[in-house]
């Protein structure tokens, strides 16, 4: 059991980093005072983000634009909460722990399709290849979810919302080109026109890339990528109260990578090419005077992955999932809702070894009320019922409540979680690692904060204590999958944001995580226990911004070599101008001081790199 003393001590470093890391729940978070950020994925309705009881970051559209954010792992490096690890070049393999949790126990969603790849070991999405194209927002949500997403949220849930179409047609398109041969281009168009809206952007990116494998060690072979993904989202207003959506996405990509060989990454001729398509159709109802709303969804994802050694093909992993959804949103009073829905979902895989096919049905209700004035509550709870591991049952407790005198806002929840086993972790043979014999995982977390405004809002402060339990953790341990006794993260996040002038400000994040196998003892992989951010924005003159950023990581243990990488600092430089109402240019300098670190053992890192382009909207 930690001391007293262990469990102040990430406290008493906030003290010590105060002046090396001013620290923020996010950038998104220094909100002009009189403008009510409203959030969607907390509670899955429109909910003030003060009323929120759950740690949430939102990430808006012009923080994205801004941060010149090529991929989306680019803005998420600076939320509190969540590690990030890439094992090498541009497509590389790309984890997020949040709150030192596993990658596979975050949930990503895009606009409102879940994305985890069914025919993964472990399903959970591969952030290498997520570009960012015409994003509107990104919310995070840390801590259990599974209350209201299921089982692949016992860690926290992503949500990317694209942009929709409104109003008179609007296009906008950019190029950028940079080190290591880069080319990116982008262009989206949207709009409205009577009962139809449209909104249809692409990406495309091109790059030779650097040598996935640790160049230190010898290896020289560049490992390029090339990626190319379509979102495409229609809706029709048929009447006041009814409409109906669809929303589209495709991605496909190549990438080059190196594998583990003599106990460190080498390099070979490796590639992959991805496909990934998901497809949204959904109804909206409203009935008495909006009170009930309702929204009948049905969405599918499909994933190809094809392993090449050279231009031979030695794997391939596809996997599908189908899922029917409903839910719906009363309006008891102005102080009270209750959200309320059933889903049900089939996942599928098919590999080298593996055609199986399982089901599950969920069914959920929260209720919120607002008891007295600036104290929120809310309760839910959720049963699955799992083809396989029959019925289990989750719940969720929130609670946010300010202070009109001083405005502080404390928020706390309460969750648990369960996560019954892959299919790959069930029934992998190739290896002989499955085993049909594991247990659900299942989880128990809490966190408690307090959020401070100071010297008239100008200064945001926020402090956030978390504690993760896991039972049954999955992990291969040998030659196959085995279920862990317990595994426990536990934490603090912190953050301030400050607007030291008009045309200058300071944002940052700070995290502290534990996090243990406790039936070892040992720490658990790719889990710093110090990670930090801080940025510099500064608008000397009338449409042109410019941007200092450093992130930095505390040592980190990695299970692949049983040893610990060095922890390091990292700065970049971006600057752009705004020529007139249709065009920005816009540049950076990625690694300034061409830093060698390692995010994976013997995985390389690029080194300093710089970028410059051109935006016009119209």
């Amino acid at each position: 059991m930690r001391t007293l003393n262990e469990l102040v001590r990430p406290v008493k470093c906030l003290g010590i980093c105060a002046g090396i890391v001013a620290l923020s729940i996010s950038t998104a978070q220094a909100q002009d005072a009189e403008t009510e950020e409203v959030v969607v994925t907390a509670t899955r309705m429109e909910t003030p983000i003060s009323k929120v009881g759950s740690s949430t970051t939102v990430i808006t559209a012009e923080e994205i634009e801004r941060d010149q954010a090529r991929e989306v792992i680019d803005v998420l490096r600076k939320v509190p909460g969540l590690s990030i690890t890439q094992t090498g070049s541009f497509g590389a393999s790309t984890s997020i722990f949040m709150r030192g949790m596993s990658a596979y126990h975050t949930q990503l969603l895009i606009d409102g399709v879940e994305m985890a790849d069914p025919s993964a070991a472990q399903p959970s999405y591969d952030f290498g290849h997520l570009m960012v194209t015409d994003i509107e927002r990104i919310e995070i949500v840390r801590g259990p979810q599974s209350t209201l997403y299921g089982g692949d949220a016992m860690g926290g849930v992503i949500n990317i919302i694209t942009k929709k179409g409104k109003g008179a047609p609007r296009s906008s398109v950019s190029a950028e080109y940079g080190s290591y041969n880069t080319k990116n281009l982008k262009a989206s168009l949207s709009g409205a026109h009577q009962k139809l809206s449209y909104a249809v952007s692409a990406s495309y990116l091109d790059t030779q890339g650097f040598s996935s494998a640790d160049e230190r060690n010898g290896n020289d072979e560049d490992d390029g990528a090339e990626n190319l993904t379509i979102n495409a989202n229609f809706g029709v207003q048929f009447t006041d109260n009814f409409s109906v959506e669809t929303k589209l996405r495709h991605m496909r990509s190549e990438i080059e990578y190196d594998n583990w060989s003599g106990g460190r990454a080498v390099d070979r001729n490796d590639n992959m090419r991805k496909r990934e398509s998901t497809a949204y159709l959904g109804a909206n109802l409203a009935l008495f005077d909006n009170r009930l709303t309702n929204k009948f969804g049905v969405s599918y994802i499909s994933s190809e992955r094809d392993t090449y050694l050279g231009d031979a093909r030695n794997s391939y992993f596809d996997g599908d999932k189908n899922k029917f959804e409903y839910q719906g949103n009363f309006k008891i009073t102005d102080a009270q809702n209750i959200v309320f829905g059933a889903e049900t979902e089939q996942e599928h895989t098919e590999q080298a070894g593996i055609d199986q096919k399982v089901r599950n049905n969920g069914y959920f209700a929260t209720y919120q009320i607002e008891a007295v004035e600036n104290l929120v509550l809310s309760a839910g709870a959720r049963l699955d019922d799992h083809e396989k591991y029959g019925n289990h049952d989750t719940y969720r407790l929130t609670g946010s409540y300010t202070l009109d005198s001083t405005q502080t806002r404390f928020h706390s929840s309460l969750g648990t979680g369960f996560r019954a086993p892959s299919l790959y972790e069930l029934y992998e043979s190739v290896w002989g690692g499955g085993n049909p014999n594991l247990k659900p995982e299942e989880s128990r977390g809490w966190d408690f904060g307090v959020e401070q405004p100071l010297w008239e809002d100008r200064i945001v402060l926020d402090v956030t204590y978390f504690e993760n339990t896991t039972k049954n953790l999955i992990n291969w341990v040998g030659s196959g999958y085995v279920n862990i006794n317990e595994a426990e993260a536990r934490g603090v996040e912190t953050g301030l944001s400050v607007d030291l002038l008009d045309n200058l400000s300071l944002a940052g994040t700070y995290t502290y995580t534990l996090a243990e196998n406790k039936s070892t003892g040992g720490t658990l992989a790719r889990r710093p226990k110090h990670e930090g951010t801080l940025s510099l924005a500064y608008e000397p003159m009338d449409d042109l911004t410019t941007d200092l950023s450093v992130r930095a990581k505390g040592r980190t243990f990695d299970s692949a070599t049983s040893s610990y990488m060095g922890g390091f600092a990292v700065y970049d430089f971006k600057t752009s101008y705004k020529i007139n109402d249709v065009a920005t240019v816009f540049g950076r300098v990625e690694n300034i001081f061409d830093k060698d670190y390692h995010e994976a053992s013997s995985y390389g890192t690029g080194g300093r790199a710089a970028y410059v382009g051109v935006r016009a909207s119209f």
